[in-house]
């Protein structure tokens, strides 16, 4: 019993501290209904949905068919991972980091893992995460900051982009001379491993006409998940929908979600809202934020996360685009500095023989790299 709890500890450790956070906040904050005002219940809705309509795909094999189309395109290790860490680069603009990573992160650990690249998978994670939450901050639907942010300063969404599109060009730059550092060696050891991972079946529960009904199904959810992202459905709708859906087609896809995961954003939302009314903290932010935008930006992501960071600071700040700047770098940093990390955290820590310690080392020197260069770069970029 002992050994299970430490596992579990082990394993959940993003949760627990979130949970100890929120724990200690609510003796500052005592719990009231005003907590109900905390929970995001759009972003729950979209986390659980899209866990869910991925996890069926999975299921039917259609990661495995797009792994084998990807990998017929691409010969090296490289390769494949310049085009794994640009597509959540490209797409994170226009579906959001959180969805870019829900999508392509288990796609990515599956595809390596079959060809038998299991070692670069810590790696080329943690630069596809990097490079949704840098993708992401080009456009005003690209994050929840973005569009918070976007609709207080009153410009358009060019002018928007006008002003972060530097600081992406800088982003793209760095990650392809970090996906150099990917070995160009053949994506396949041996001509035997490629006949094996092409031959090999695709993995679904059938291979009829009941799993091509399930494929298409959850193929329109997904469309409905990327309609939602767009506002176009309301969240609590379609998480409704996918959840009436899945347990009418396929139930045992339920149990697939990582509900820690959401429980773990709860938390989080509680610790944040709560940092936001203690009449301490706002006083002390009253005097300091002021003039410093950028800097309390970056410093308080690393403890609440930039969503919040947003919302906490925005009141106080009088010039939003050097806010903007500030919480959009300051994504970058610790674990929880963007939510969107978590979720790339806990589809590794998931995934067959993960070493969530070492993922976490190598998260943290490279996001201190990429916040480094881009504070440098911002520093260039007002002296011209």
């Amino acid at each position: 019993m002992g050994n299970k709890i430490i596992a579990f500890l082990k394993k959940e450790i993003v949760f627990v501290i979130s949970f100890i956070l929120a724990a200690a906040s609510c003796f500052f904050v005592k719990p009231n209904p005003g907590y109900i005002k905390y929970i995001d219940v759009k972003v729950l809705c979209l986390l659980f949905a899209f866990m869910t309509v991925v996890a069926g795909l999975r299921y039917c094999g259609v990661f495995d068919k797009c792994a084998k189309f990807l990998c017929k395109l691409t010969s090296s290790v490289r390769t494949l991972g310049i085009a794994l860490v640009f597509m959540c680069f490209i797409f994170s603009m226009f579906i959001t980091n959180d969805v870019a990573l829900l999508t392509f992160v288990p796609f990515t650990i599956m595809l390596l893992a079959s060809c038998g690249q299991e070692k670069h998978i810590i790696y080329i994670v943690v630069l596809q995460t990097i490079a949704a939450n840098l993708g992401s901050m080009l456009t005003p639907m690209g994050n929840p900051q973005n569009l918070f942010l976007y609709s207080k300063m009153g410009i358009n969404a060019l002018q928007f982009c006008k002003i972060l599109l530097p600081y992406t060009i800088v982003s793209a730059v760095v990650l392809v001379i970090c996906s150099l550092f990917i070995p160009r060696k053949n994506l396949f050891e041996t001509e035997e491993a490629k006949n094996r991972f092409f031959n090999k079946p695709i993995e679904s529960e059938e291979k009829n006409g009941l799993n091509i009904f399930r494929t298409v199904v959850y193929l329109v959810l997904f469309v409905l998940c990327i309609l939602s992202v767009l506002k176009i459905i309301p969240a609590w709708i379609l998480g409704i929908v996918v959840a009436v859906c899945v347990a009418a087609v396929q139930f045992k896809i339920l149990f697939k979600v990582d509900y820690i995961l959401l429980l773990t954003f709860v938390c989080f939302f509680i610790f944040s809202g709560n940092m936001q009314n203690i009449e301490f903290v706002k006083n002390q932010l009253q005097n300091v934020v002021e003039g410093r935008e950028f800097l309390c930006g970056i410093l308080s992501s690393q403890i609440i996360s930039n969503v919040p960071a947003t919302l906490l600071l925005y009141e106080f700040s009088k010039n939003t685009k050097e806010l903007l700047l500030g919480v959009d770098l300051g994504g970058l940093g610790t674990l929880i500095a963007s939510l969107a990390s978590l979720i790339s955290y806990k589809l590794y820590a998931g995934s067959e023989n993960a070493n969530g310690t070492k993922f976490i080392a190598v998260f943290t020197l490279m996001n201190l790299i990429f916040i480094a260069v881009l504070v440098v770069a911002k520093l260039i970029f007002c002296c011209l």
